[in-house]
């Protein structure tokens, strides 16, 4: 008697999605002008990321850049809660004690032992690097969908 499943070819996975600068924008901005959608915590039901997916893929000025293969509501949703993730790791820094954070000029690090105490912090802390001395430019819409 065979076993199922014992002679079936492996399926190959689809290529990972890939976002460039204003993809992500364009999904930020998305998800921003349907903020009202969103349930607690910034989250967003499939279709919401559906749509979002469709409105990236369709919009005409994204075309001529478009990275890797056409967005999905997954790829959609795995992006979301990777800003999402980057966005909570500012929060966390930005309400410690005797920090600093704007979103000009990010953590604001200015000589050694501020760039010794930084360096020390994102070892631990690896999405706060990109954001030593400059600001995220998605935070102030993140802080509105992400009450």
């Amino acid at each position: 008697m065979a076993q199922p499943g014992v002679n079936v070819p492996p399926q190959s996975k689809a290529p990972p999605a890939q976002w460039n600068d204003a993809e992500t924008a364009a999904l930020v901005d998305y998800l921003y002008n349907h903020r009202s959608e969103a349930e607690g915590g910034g989250n967003f039901k499939q279709q919401v990321f559906s749509s979002a997916a469709e409105y990236i893929n369709n919009h005409e000025m994204l075309q001529s850049t478009q990275a890797g293969p056409l967005k999905t509501a997954k790829s959609t949703r795995n992006k979301w809660t990777s800003l999402k993730n980057t966005f909570h790791a500012i929060e966390k820094y930005r309400n410690q004690t005797g920090v600093h954070w704007d979103n000009e000029t990010g953590g604001g690090i200015e000589g050694p032992s501020a760039a010794t105490v930084w360096t020390s912090y994102t070892k631990a802390n690896n999405l706060m690097r990109p954001f030593c001395n400059k600001g995220w430019e998605h935070y102030e819409k993140m802080q509105t969908i992400i009450p």
